[in-house]
């Protein structure tokens, strides 16, 4: 089932454009698929997500909202070093009661709202996946200063180089 999950969602990558390689799709797939049932074991979450939150929210559980599920699959996906394709930050609702946040990829020749939203927060821990356009969510990019520190550099690296160098001076 896993590797029927992966080839689908490599297929889907693939479909973003003709650019994107069918190498770094299937890695980009299989890791997100694997990273996605490995975070789920650690988080044990309840099939319905709204539940799950409200668990974290009283203090039974102490990860498994939407963002905790994000920041801990981008690490992985952004070590792939795709080369066709991008990974964004997404928010909907943001700072609203119905806040949702996942990751856009997108094939490096198109825009943001040409990507694939992945959501492993949806699914209790099964990736689920489709196009921005067509989803129930409102997404937009997050801006710089609403990303999570701690995935900055891996989003904005030539920024940080930059800063970094500057420090050093």
């Amino acid at each position: 089932m896993r590797a029927q999950q992966a080839a689908r969602l490599s297929h889907d990558l693939q479909q973003l454009s003709t650019t994107v390689s069918k190498r770094e799709a299937d890695k980009m797939a299989t890791t997100a698929i694997e990273q996605s049932i490995r975070i789920s074991q650690d988080y044990k979450p309840i099939r319905l997500a709204w539940l799950n939150n409200s668990l974290v929210n009283i203090g039974l559980r102490q990860r498994g909202l939407c963002y905790h599920w994000r920041n801990d699959l981008f690490p992985p996906l952004f070590k792939l070093e795709s080369k066709t394709l991008k990974l964004r930050l997404a928010t909907s609702s943001r700072g609203k009661y119905f806040e949702h946040n996942a990751i856009v990829v997108s094939a490096k020749d198109t825009t943001f709202e040409q990507g694939l939203i992945l959501d492993p927060w949806r699914g209790g821990g099964h990736l689920w996946w489709g196009r921005l356009g067509e989803d129930k969510y409102p997404w937009v990019l997050l801006d710089r200063k609403q990303t999570p520190v701690v995935l900055r550099p891996m989003l904005t690296p030539d920024m940080v180089s930059n800063q970094e160098k500057k420090q050093k001076r």
